[in-house]
């Protein structure tokens, strides 16, 4: 018995060190197994191929603050991620070289961070830490100031950003913005626009700004400037002829352009109070000639609708699904283009939509499109759409493409030069070669609202993005400019995992509900306009008192009212009872299979141990 008891101990403790010995030795073995849909937690292509490319020696230089006994477990835990992940990258390329430091108060490692422009970010208690990165390469210092965990999204991204900067050898090539709108807060020096519209940044450009120098050009200028790479027009509002003719000679002569233009765009500071009536025609951007030229056809006017990708928003009759916001998801994506290959979510605004001209030798490639079943709304009439009428517009054959790639050897739609034109070189009738332009029937994608937000975090000011709408407009401008490999990284696929069939139940219930609805509505208001009559009609004669009659129509029509306003709460009831169902079944799901499953397979491992016996007497026999 003592021997036994001896051997049992024994076991246990064997056990117990064989434990030990393997957390040492997993935690020194950098193995995982990435089991997420998109591949998450795997290096892309691209940033292997950034990596490998790399042609002379770098080091980076990551500063954690991780003896910090102060510093949040969280905050530890996603510093140990950044780490692994800059070891696992710095593994690609032998000319690559990771160097970790601990910056301590005081210490020189703390002056060397602060000297190569990381900062300590300070923690609510008011601790200070460190967790940010430095490039040597040559003699250049690129740098990360802070790893921000709700970035964690991005970490790859941000960190090949940081290495593919050691390829510019000849500088980073220059986007051209030329914008109809106010894109900072500097900008905003006309008194009826800081009435109308608060004035802040387009974030936007500091994310371009990651990959892109930039250049903000006038909006009245005559030529474009020959070291402006790529042009990024954006909602041209009120561009002259000269202004046009100067773009399209830069399409013509080789320059790559994308086009941003919109039919009701929400970002103009004049739409507010257009709204109220319709929209104003500021809110309105066109380049005619333009694209005339390339050989595609826009109307500023029409404004595409899609109840397949109607956006959920708010209002005071509560949520409703709004076709004219459309939340693109994977099916609307050309999954054959590398710009759009990898995205899974944007939001457009009221955008428009392109058509090739007809006879045009244009090659119109579709990024961005409708469903098969889409339709089309005057951008004037959209201030007399109200959560009852959402469905007002008119069905058009789909599918609508709203942003495209237009490919061909364009000619010029101008016969010379405008009168009065300063552009210096010899008008260009036609293109030598094959050009591309980018086009994209809405500017508010990439408006702060729709597209991404600023937070504060440490002390520190971070930018993270709402969907893959920047996205988007950052893989079209450097495909342009012939660099593919950070698109993979950054339109790889989203850690947020919508619910989906939600979102579909709620669609379908809608569309099942809202005729009934808008019919008790409308009855309701009838009931309410007879009850105010009757009391108009009641205060114009002078009565004191109600006629027996009256009175009595009175109290029918409030009983009335009331019925039909019991009918109208079991109508919204309805519009949530389909997900409530679901939810009641997943919930039943969650609580019983798993509990099942475990006592089953107890069961399979009782019974084949006991050989087919039960083994209570199985141990009675012996």
């Amino acid at each position: 018995m003592k021997l036994a008891r001896l051997t049992g101990a024994a076991s246990i403790l064997i056990i117990c060190a064989a434990l030990v010995c393997l957390n040492f030795i997993a935690a020194r073995i950098n193995v995982k197994l990435d089991l997420t849909r998109d591949r998450l937690y795997t290096l892309t292509a691209g940033t292997r191929a950034i990596a490998a490319g790399i042609e002379d020696d770098a080091v980076i230089q990551y500063f954690f603050s991780r003896s910090d006994e102060t510093l949040p477990v969280m905050l530890k835990d996603y510093g140990r991620r950044v780490q692994e992940l800059l070891t696992e990258i710095a593994a690609l390329s032998p000319r690559l070289r990771l160097e970790v430091y601990d910056p301590r108060p005081d210490s020189d490692e703390e002056e060397m961070a602060v000297r190569y422009g990381i900062h300590a970010a300070q923690t609510g208690d008011g601790a200070s830490f460190f967790m940010g990165a430095a490039l040597q390469f040559q003699d250049k210092t690129f740098t990360i100031p802070l790893f921000d965990p709700r970035r964690e999204a991005f970490l790859e991204y941000d960190i090949a950003s940081m290495l593919a900067r050691t390829r510019e050898t000849a500088g980073r090539k220059v986007v051209g913005l030329l914008s109809g709108m106010a894109l900072s807060s500097k900008e905003f020096t006309q008194p009826l626009m800081m009435q109308q519209a608060s004035a802040e940044d387009w974030l936007f450009v500091q994310e371009l700004e990651r990959t892109f120098d930039t250049k903000v050009l006038s909006v009245g200028l005559e030529e474009i400037p020959a070291d402006i790479d790529v042009l990024l027009v954006l909602h041209p509002l009120a561009v002259t002829e000269k202004t046009e003719y100067a773009i399209e000679q830069y399409i013509l002569r080789g320059g790559k352009a994308a086009l941003v233009v919109d039919p009701s765009a929400r970002s103009v500071p004049d739409t507010a109070q257009a709204a109220q009536y319709a929209r104003g025609t500021g809110s309105r951007s066109n380049l005619p000639n333009v694209f005339k030229t390339i050989g595609v056809s826009y109307d500023d006017q029409l404004v595409a609708a899609d109840s397949r990708y109607s956006t959920r928003v708010g209002s005071r009759s509560g949520p409703v699904q709004y076709p004219f916001w459309l939340s693109l998801d994977g099916t609307s994506f050309n999954r054959g283009q590398v710009i759009t290959a990898l995205l899974e979510s944007m939001l457009l605004i009221e955008p428009g939509f392109f058509k090739p001209l007809p006879g045009a030798a244009v090659e119109l490639t579709p990024l961005l499109s409708t469903s098969a079943s889409p339709g089309t709304i005057s951008s004037s009439q959209l201030a007399l759409v109200t959560p009852q009428n959402v469905d007002r517009y008119q069905q058009a054959d789909g599918p609508l493409v709203l942003a495209a790639l237009a490919t061909g050897r364009f000619r010029s739609s101008f016969s010379g030069k405008p009168e009065g034109s300063r552009y210096a070189q010899d008008h260009r009738a036609q293109a030598e070669r094959d050009g591309t332009v980018l086009l994209v029937g809405d500017v508010d994608f990439i408006n702060n609202s729709y597209s991404l937000r600023s937070l504060n975090f440490l002390g520190q000011n971070i930018i993270q993005p709402l969907n893959h709408n920047i996205a988007f407009l950052t893989n079209a401008l450097e495909f342009l400019t012939g660099s593919t490999e950070l698109i993979s990284i950054r339109s790889r696929g989203s850690f947020q995992r919508p619910f989906a069939r939600v979102a579909d139940i709620e669609k379908q219930a809608q569309t099942k509900w809202h005729g009934v609805e808008q019919e008790l509505t409308d009855k309701i208001q009838e009931l309410q306009s007879s009850l105010n009559r009757l009391q108009s009609a009641r205060s114009q004669d002078n009565q004191v008192a109600l006629s027996a009659a009256q009175q009595a129509e009175i109290d029918k029509f409030k009983m009335e009212q009331l019925e039909f306003k019991r009918k109208r709460r079991e109508v919204r009831k309805n519009l949530r009872q389909d997900i409530e169902r679901l939810g009641t079944v997943l919930a039943v799901l969650n609580i019983t299979v798993v509990p099942s499953l475990v006592l089953l397979a107890g069961l399979y491992i009782y019974f084949r141990r006991a050989g087919g016996r039960p083994l209570l007497a199985k141990r009675r026999s012996a």
